[in-house]
């Protein structure tokens, strides 16, 4: 099971993340993720035992663990 996670600013000192539903196949989540990066929202793909790499991007982690770094 994978769903896509998306991160955005609303205006507030904290950043939102949704959760999306859970879909089947890594192929759907791989899709829908694709369109919202498309529309300009950082996204992840995460599966049930943890956050995959969304899209076969080098380091897509890399980027998240350095926003959240640099927020601390």
């Amino acid at each position: 099971m994978y769903r896509v996670v998306t991160t955005y600013r609303n205006g507030s000192p904290r950043p939102v993340v949704e959760r999306g539903p859970w879909h089947v196949a890594q192929k759907t989540a791989d899709d829908w993720a694709q369109i919202l990066r498309a529309l300009g929202y950082a996204v992840h793909v995460e599966a049930q035992n943890g956050m995959i790499d969304a899209g076969g991007e080098a380091g897509g982690n890399d980027d998240l663990m350095a926003a959240l770094a640099s927020m601390a």
